[in-house]
């Protein structure tokens, strides 16, 4: 949920991802205290060094650094516990830094900070490797199971990817059907995929938000 693709005037605006400011606002001041962790995952490239990597081939530099486009564009300061995740890669679960290193000594520090979970990614007081964080939160820990609730743009893409990751890691999966936007797929065509069809079992699914806020409540 970045300005860049969820404004008009983003440089990879969403189509429709700016009806969804609003709701997923609305979501995320009424769901209060349900969730132990929120984690805003934000694309983070550089002006310098995005000819390198690999969504150059596919899409214009966008969420640069700094800008206005690489804010979030939902308002998150008063949740409890927010963390956020730096990428500069499609997927959230890559192995590390695609593009060069920056020179730009402020572009620098950001791109020390990518696939690490950080508490502020302006001025960071906490950095944590991104395996270690959520080894340590219990995912793929042989503890209790980890529940995790996705929203945000692009359904077929960073939303995507994102789900696949921590279904390999063992969570339970929700993806908000009406908090997300995709590029040429929507949620539900999406999980229609062949390829999901193995988490028949209840590990993944599409709940509409107002659903899932009846579900927390009476929990």
């Amino acid at each position: 949920m970045q300005n860049g693709f969820t404004r008009e005037d983003g440089s990879l605006y969403v189509a429709g991802a700016r009806e969804i400011i609003a709701p997923a606002n609305e979501f995320l001041e009424r769901v209060g205290g349900s969730y132990d962790l929120v984690l805003i995952v934000q694309d983070t490239h550089f002006s310098e060094t995005y000819r390198d990597s690999e969504e150059s081939e596919t899409f214009p530099l966008h969420c640069e650094y700094g800008t206005r486009d690489w804010e979030v564009s939902v308002a998150v300061p008063a949740l409890p516990n927010t963390r956020y995740l730096l990428k500069d890669t499609y997927s959230m679960w890559s192995d590390g830094a695609q593009a060069s290193r920056p020179t730009d000594s402020g572009q620098r520090a950001a791109y020390e900070m990518l696939f690490h979970i950080v508490d502020d990614p302006m001025a960071p007081m906490e950095r944590t490797p991104r395996d270690a964080f959520l080894r340590a939160i219990g995912l793929g820990g042989g503890g209790a199971e980890v529940e995790v609730t996705l929203l945000g743009v692009a359904s077929d893409y960073c939303v995507r990817f994102a789900m696949e990751g921590w279904l390999a890691r063992g969570a339970r999966v929700t993806v908000l059907d009406d908090l997300t936007r995709g590029i040429e797929k929507e949620t539900r065509q999406v999980l229609a995929e062949e390829r999901y069809r193995a988490y028949g079992d209840g590990r993944l699914r599409p709940v509409e938000s107002a659903e899932l806020l009846r579900e927390l409540a009476s929990a």
